[in-house]
């Protein structure tokens, strides 16, 4: 951080991976969304998946893997966004689809929030936020209840001036703990000082097996082909069952549901090794589409290769080309609503990420046969991810997205 700023607001975005989950998407009215009169009016899902779609399109990188949260974004933005005022809260609310009245915003966060964390005895999700304010800084009361109220945020108070690095500390082990120990040192060296008044931070945590497992006697290295046409060998399971699947003529989709069969991951297959020609096209309504199109009946051959990675990400130079400027510029940004007595502006937005994905789903390993009648295999469909192909992870019971990335070299 630079010096002579009066104040910045170093704003956290944190989440990790360990599974996936599924949803039904249709095509956002921003407008219908943005001016919602209450929570029944404001779908929060379908704001946070126009804005997933919104933030992959700007962030992806035809040579990289691409893995990050929308909703854990979108979570730590809406808290910030409690806070908002004037040209920064319309910025906002563009870009993630806010309703301009925040009570809609704060009852439907927290009602999704509710939902996520219900749990159930097949898997574990979970998602916190936390607000981490300087000693004896005048933050507004209601802001504060706000946060604790709509967003289950835990408050507390740390020395940012005279002691950064154990501030600093305490925070990167809260997130650490939240996150399984998957997320480690989320705010760099030398982010928290003498400037910084806030850090707002947000945690997903999920960890589940397939309802479907993967024998890993059926793991196979078998050819990966780049969008560069470079080929590698690469760990490779394989199953054969029922599945929900679909197909046109320009993807393949499959449905991966876990135990519970509350999360799904949704693996997308260009019929063409040219992800960066479908990523153009992936739209929220497209990807919709697919998956409508999907059946359950019939046998599907099942290649996907093992993969498991993590990524990082700085977020504020991408939300300035989405649409958030005020919000991170001293001189125009508003976040009266926090705080009055100094001008307040984000600093950065840090992010990242860890997926793992294996035979039984993220974590273990094991054994799980499928046997399929002769008669079956002249009906058998196959799904072979042998070149790059895009996932999607969501919430059935909400309809969220959760998460979304790209596999364009398959790590393990």
């Amino acid at each position: 951080m630079t010096e002579g700023k009066i104040f910045l607001l170093a704003l956290f975005a944190t989440f990790v991976l360990l599974c996936t989950g599924c949803i039904e998407n249709a095509a956002l009215d921003a407008n219908s969304a943005i001016n919602a009169e209450s929570v029944d009016e404001y779908n929060i899902a379908i704001a946070n998946n126009a804005f997933a779609f919104d933030m992959y399109s700007t962030i992806k990188n035809q040579d990289e893997n691409l893995f990050f949260s929308p909703y854990s974004i979108f979570t730590s933005m809406a808290i910030c966004y409690d806070g908002a005022e004037g040209s920064t809260k319309e910025q906002m609310s563009d870009v993630f689809y806010f309703p301009l009245k925040k009570p809609v915003l704060e009852g439907s966060s927290k009602a999704l929030m509710d939902t996520i964390n219900s749990g159930n005895d097949a898997c574990d999700l979970e998602t916190t936020n936390a607000l981490w304010i300087l000693e004896e800084y005048p933050v507004n009361e209601q802001y504060v209840s706000n946060v604790r109220d709509y967003y289950g945020g835990t408050v507390s108070s740390l020395d940012f001036i005279n002691k950064p690095q154990v501030s600093r500390n305490v925070i990167n082990e809260w997130v650490e703990e939240k996150t399984n120990e998957k997320i480690k040192e989320l705010i760099p060296e030398g982010e928290i000082g003498s400037e910084t008044r806030l850090v707002i931070t947000n945690t997903i945590y999920f960890n589940g097996k397939w309802i479907k497992q993967f024998d890993p006697d059926e793991t196979r290295t078998r050819s990966f082909t780049f969008s560069n046409g470079d080929e590698k060998r690469v760990g490779t399971m394989y199953n054969v069952d029922k599945y929900n699947y679909g197909e046109d003529q320009k993807a393949k989709i499959l449905e991966l549901p876990y135990k519970g069969n509350e999360l799904c991951m949704y693996v997308v297959l260009p019929k063409e090794n040219d992800i960066s020609g479908f990523e153009n096209a992936f739209t929220p309504e497209y990807y919709g589409t697919l998956k409508q199109n999907m059946s359950p009946e019939g046998y599907v051959n099942v290649y996907i290769p093992k993969f498991s990675f993590e990524t990082k990400a700085e977020l504020k130079s991408p939300l300035l080309k989405m649409g958030v400027v005020d919000a991170f510029d001293q001189a125009t940004a508003n976040f009266s609503g926090i705080a009055s007595s100094e001008s307040l502006a984000i600093s950065e937005i840090y992010h990242q990420a860890f997926v793992d994905v294996h035979e039984k789903g993220t974590e273990a390993a094991a054994a799980t046969g499928a046997v399929i009648e002769d008669e079956a295999m002249a009906y058998t469909w196959e799904f072979r991810a042998d070149h790059p192909f895009i996932f999607v992870i969501e919430d059935k019971r909400t309809n969220c997205i959760l998460f979304m990335g790209k596999v364009e070299s398959p790590e393990y």
